[in-house]
C-alpha cells in the first residue's frame, strides 16, 4: 500500500510540475508547452494537447513565463514593428514601453481560474482498510474560506479498525452482571458491518486565496453497525441447589452519533483535481438493540467522555 501511495504521489507531481505558464497581459494563463523563444514570438504547444498544431504568440501580448522548473521570466520587451523604407522593410523598436506588470493581478487570474470550480467529489481511499467504500462531496464559498463537507459510506465486510480499536465493553472482552439471581456473562462481542455512515461539515479555510489550505471546523454525523456476541447465563436449580451453564449467540445492532472537530489540509492540484487530508476527533454517543440487557455488564463503555471518536482520511476527487 506504501509503494502505491508514493506512486500515486510521483505521478501527481510529475504531471503537477511539467508544464510551464504562460500569463497573458491581459491576466489569462494558459499552459503550454515551450518550443522556441524568439526577438518577436514565443511558439509553443498546449500541454493538454501536445500533438495538436503549433501555435505562435506575440512577445509583446505576454507578461510572464513560468517554467515547469519553477524559474518566473517577466517579458518587458518593447514591441516590435515592421515598416517600409524607401520600397523596403526594416526592423524598428517601438518607443513606447510594455505596460507595468501587475503580479499581485497575475496570481489572483491564476488563483481564480484554479478554484473556478467551486464543487469537488472525491474517493476516501481509506474506507476500503475499514471495510467501506465512501465518497466526499465538498462546496467552497464565501471567496473560498469556507466549505461544506458531506461524506457518506457503506459497509461491504467488518470494520476492521472498530473491530480492533473499539468496542462496545471498556476492559477485557468479558463482561458480567446478574440478571435477577442468574449470572450472565457477555463474551466475543464482534462488529460485522458497517451498514452506513453519513454527515455533515461545515470547515474554514485558513487559506482561502492559497492553491494549498488548512481547514478546521465541526462535523456531525450518524452511522449504524451490526454485530454478534456471545452470552452464557448460569441458571440456578433451586430443586437441587446448583447452577447450569447455558450459551447463546446473539446479534445485535448500534446506532451511532458522532460530534467530531475536523482538521485537515486541502490540495487544489488542478482547476479539475484535488487531494484532501483529514483527521478529526471527537465524541460518540452509541444506542443499540440486542435480546439481552447489556449495559448491566460491569464494565460497559458508557460513552467514556471526552474523547472516544477518531476518524482519518486522504481523499483524492475531481473538481466541477
Amino acid at each position: 500500500m506504501k509503494n502505491i501511495l508514493t506512486l500515486i504521489f510521483i505521478a501527481l507531481a510529475g504531471y503537477c510540475f511539467g508544464q510551464d505558464q504562460l500569463f497573458k497581459k491581459d491576466n489569462t494563463k494558459i499552459e503550454v508547452k515551450i518550443l522556441e523563444i524568439n526577438q518577436n514570438e514565443i511558439k509553443y504547444k498546449l500541454f493538454t494537447y501536445q500533438d495538436g498544431p503549433t501555435i505562435s504568440i506575440l512577445k509583446k501580448d505576454v507578461a510572464l513565463i513560468i517554467y515547469q522548473n519553477g524559474v518566473h521570466e517577466v517579458l518587458n520587451t518593447p514591441a516590435v514593428e515592421t515598416v517600409p523604407a524607401n520600397g523596403s522593410s526594416m526592423i524598428v523598436y517601438n518607443s513606447t514601453p510594455s505596460p507595468r506588470i501587475n503580479r499581485d493581478s497575475i496570481e489572483k487570474a491564476a488563483f481564480n481560474e484554479l478554484v473556478s470550480n467551486k464543487n469537488l467529489v472525491s474517493i476516501n481511499i481509506m474506507e476500503p482498510l475499514n471495510g467501506s467504500f465512501g465518497v466526499n462531496y465538498l462546496r467552497e464559498f464565501a471567496n473560498n474560506y469556507l466549505h461544506v463537507y458531506v461524506p457518506i459510506s457503506v459497509g461491504f465486510s467488518a470494520p476492521y479498525f472498530s473491530q480492533s480499536v473499539t468496542t462496545l465493553f471498556s476492559g477485557n472482552n468479558y463482561n458480567s452482571y446478574y440478571n435477577n439471581y442468574n449470572y450472565m456473562v457477555v463474551s466475543d462481542f464482534r462488529y460485522t458491518n458497517k451498514t452506513y455512515e453519513a454527515g455533515i461539515g461545515l470547515h474554514f479555510q485558513t487559506s482561502g486565496n492559497h492553491a494549498v489550505t488548512h481547514f478546521v471546523g465541526p462535523y456531525v454525523g450518524t452511522s449504524q453497525f451490526t454485530g454478534t456476541y456471545a452470552i452464557t447465563e448460569s441458571i440456578y436449580d433451586p430443586t437441587y441447589g446448583y447452577y447450569s451453564n447455558q450459551t447463546r449467540s446473539n446479534s445485535f445492532t448500534l446506532k451511532r452519533v458522532n460530534v467530531m472537530l475536523d482538521n485537515g489540509v486541502l490540495f487544489r492540484v488542478t482547476k479539475s483535481f484535488n487531494i484532501m487530508l483529514l483527521a478529526s476527533c471527537g465524541y460518540h454517543i452509541d444506542t443499540f438493540s440486542a435480546p439481552d440487557d447489556l449495559t448491566k455488564a460491569y464494565n460497559y463503555n458508557k460513552n467514556a467522555f471526552p474523547l472516544n471518536a477518531f476518524k482519518f482520511g486522504l481523499s483524492f476527487g475531481y473538481r466541477f
